[in-house]
């Protein structure tokens, strides 16, 4: 994602990125949006990423076939269950994931099945994917995915490495925080929104010119 972005504010093209986990706001881009469709990322969900390796690299690893494999996601929102059944997002009629539990869903099985955490001995992450790094951390916050892309830009362009954007609410549209960072010699502009409505009145914002960002977290 951050190669991506790095492209387009050199070249200027297509801007601002829209970055989202959101299968919820690519299907509202898809409906009401289509002119803009070239400007969201193209990277996939995490949710699909992992689907994506599991079925391909680790499959190669364990000498398992995909078919064989049951990829199992645990997200808060239904609209990941629409996303995992998206036509795109499957390979010779085998899915990237398979199935989708909201948290909700996983938390009934555990009480369900009597599970008490506190009782349970400590293990480390399952090999290969036990690796973490710091922007993978906040990836999951509201904001995480902006910041951990122009801290990765900042630092691939000028070599510095950078805290948290300081992002401070926007006047007169609700829900929408912004900021300002020097990458390189271009001031870069960036904005997170949160919900739907929130999103489609700052896109009517951009589209009016009254405001102007180069990367936008929905």
């Amino acid at each position: 994602e951050t190669s991506e972005f790095i492209g387009r504010v050199l070249s200027g093209d297509r801007l601002p990125q829209f970055t989202s986990c959101c299968p919820a706001w690519v299907k509202t881009v898809e409906q009401y949006y289509p002119e803009k469709l070239a400007q969201l990322s193209s990277c996939r969900s995490p949710q699909q990423m992992f689907g994506s390796l599991l079925k391909t690299y680790y499959s190669r690893q364990a000498n398992v076939e995909p078919a064989d494999l049951f990829s199992v996601s645990v997200m808060p929102c239904t609209a990941k269950k629409f996303e995992a059944q998206r036509p795109e997002f499957s390979r010779d009629g085998v899915a990237d994931v398979d199935a989708v539990l909201t948290t909700q869903e996983l938390a009934r099985m555990i009480r369900a099945a009597g599970i008490v955490f506190d009782e349970l001995e400590e293990e480390s992450f399952d090999a290969p994917f036990n690796f973490a790094s710091g922007a993978g951390v906040i990836y999951g916050a509201t904001g995480g995915v902006a910041t951990a892309v122009v801290r990765e830009a900042t630092h691939m362009l000028t070599g510095k490495r950078i805290a948290n954007l300081e992002l401070e609410p926007v006047a007169g549209l609700p829900g929408v925080s912004a900021a300002e960072l020097q990458l390189g010699e271009r001031e870069v502009r960036v904005a997170v929104v949160s919900g739907l409505g929130n999103a489609r009145n700052l896109v009517a914002a951009m589209d009016r010119g009254d405001v102007s960002f180069d990367i936008v977290e929905v």
